[in-house]
């Protein structure tokens, strides 16, 4: 059978995108994920269903370089609704300083007035500004009143606001930007990924399919056009034909499949033995993703969170490049390696997180066999100005936990940082020795209104020099965002969606 559209992977662009082309019941959708479908929200097993119990039960198993040879476990969400179903569930968007940025580098048409109306679209947020907030979207968003803050939360949100950042209950209101609490895509307690919020309600589509348990390894290609994707399921390898195929496999799944088409850097394809079909030198590159330093202390006695209200509280402006999250209150034995032998008090934590990081890494192929997962390397901190940012990042953190609002909270600040917080050769080498990942890569095949080295798409996701192919995740992202992507590449999604819809090509 031959479909009108190939969607590949579920999870925040790709799920978007199926059903959305699936209302239109003339058109034929067939969606392919390689992990399971459980089939509903109340056949997930308790890890999926827990907002946060985050990357387990159903992931790739990847691993990525940080620094230097510091290799770290990299998550993925390997399940219908993908990341999204195995994630935090952290609802935020991005600032309006961050889709500047993508205008400024390429993106004109990816303006905030422009991306506001599929936010608006994606968001079932009845309690928000109706100027700015959806109220009838597929996505449940979940934010918290002040008058609910507990003690540490609004410590942290009056810490802040001494920096000079303002206090906010919605961090997706028309500035985005302030300390307070994130909203949360929850429901009834459950997180609520894109598989529940978009593909359930439209499982029951005579023109929608949904295969999972299958891993795509390579586009079909007919000339210039591409006419389907090639598969590897628990048959062997089966063929899927399609008149137009869109990439949603995230952006460190997408650049895999596209390099092992033969679309990609030259060099490298020819290394691999992979017949260059399109040299694209930006596939792979430009990565990027959130990384920092955690700054930590024991808290005094009698400091408690109480988990069935817990928010994660954020704090971020346009002009520093930081974002700070506070994360409490951790066991001592989440943490203990700040501190040795951990004692059996909680711990209090702020991220210094490098909102708009500088750094670029790379997706690349280890092998031509798709079960072999790609190299990914992230070179955190590898840019001079990221190294001047995390050091900078680690100060304002060591001192907002001795402040007048966190400091009476605190027992004792890390004294493996107060040791080095005044050194910046030893502050950056702890960084470099114990940074990680958000989680959040993009950047991996880049949109802009002209093809260009390290440009692979336009605007719409159209794909340079193949016909038929799209793309609809992270990768389109010239530049990282101060914010998780959850939003942002649902808000991709609901955009690339609109715009096959609105075209033939």
């Amino acid at each position: 059978m031959s479909y009108d559209e190939i969607v590949v992977g579920s999870g925040a662009g790709g799920a978007v995108v199926a059903a959305r082309l699936s209302e239109d019941g003339t058109r034929s959708v067939l969606l392919l994920e390689a992990g399971p479908d459980f089939g509903s929200v109340e056949a997930l097993p308790e890890a999926l269903r827990d907002p946060f119990v985050t990357f387990t039960g159903a992931d790739w198993g990847w691993t990525a370089t940080m620094t230097g040879d510091r290799v770290l476990p990299y998550p993925r969400g390997m399940t219908l609704g993908g990341s999204t179903a195995v994630n935090a569930a952290v609802a935020m968007r991005p600032t309006p300083g961050d889709l500047d940025r993508w205008v400024q580098a390429g993106a004109p048409d990816w303006s905030l007035e422009a991306c506001l109306p599929y936010f608006r679209r994606l968001e079932a947020d009845p309690g928000g500004d109706p100027a700015v907030h959806g109220t009838d979207g597929p996505i449940p968003i979940r934010r918290q009143p002040r008058e609910t803050w507990q003690p540490i939360t609004s410590a942290f949100a009056e810490e802040m606001a001494a920096h000079g950042h303002r206090v906010t209950e919605d961090h997706n209101d028309h500035r985005m930007v302030g300390a307070g609490p994130t909203a949360h895509n929850v429901r009834d307690g459950i997180r609520w990924s894109t598989a529940s919020a978009y593909l359930e309600p439209a499982r029951d589509r005579a023109n929608l399919t949904i295969r999972s348990g299958v891993l795509v390894d390579r586009l079909l290609l007919d000339g210039d056009r591409v006419v389907g994707v090639e598969a590897v399921t628990d048959e062997g390898t089966e063929r899927f034909e399609g008149a137009r195929v869109t990439l949603a496999a995230g952006a460190v799944a997408t650049p895999p499949i596209l390099l092992r088409s033969g679309i990609g850097p030259a060099d490298a394809l020819r290394g691999l033995d992979v017949p260059v079909v399109l040299d694209a030198p930006g596939v792979g590159q430009n990565l990027q993703d959130h990384t920092g330093v955690f700054v930590t202390a024991v808290a005094r006695p009698g400091i408690e969170q109480d988990p069935d209200n817990y928010f994660a509280f954020y704090s971020r402006s346009e002009d520093e490049p930081w974002v700070f999250a506070l994360l409490a209150l951790y066991s001592p034995q989440a943490l203990g390696s700040f501190y040795g032998d951990p004692s059996s008090d909680p711990v209090i934590a702020i991220s210094a997180a490098l909102g708009r990081p500088h750094s670029r890494g790379e997706v690349a192929l280890a092998s031509r066999d798709p079960r072999v997962q790609p190299r990914i390397d992230m070179r955190f901190l590898s840019h001079p100005q990221d190294q001047a940012d995390v050091v900078a990042g680690a100060r304002v953190a060591y001192r907002a936990l001795h402040g007048a609002h966190l400091g009476p909270l605190v027992k004792e600040v890390s004294p493996v940082l107060a040791a080095i917080i005044d050194d910046d050769a030893a502050l950056l080498a702890h960084a470099r020795a114990t940074c990680g990942s958000g989680f959040h890569p993009v950047g991996t095949a880049r949109m802009g209104a002209e093809p260009g080295p390290e440009v692979v798409t336009d605007q719409e996701g159209r794909v340079f020099g193949v016909r038929g192919l799209r793309i609809a995740d992270a990768s389109l992202m010239p530049l990282q965002v101060s914010s998780p992507t959850n939003l942002t590449c649902i808000m991709i999604g609901e955009r690339i969606a609109d715009s096959l819809l609105r075209s033939s090509d």
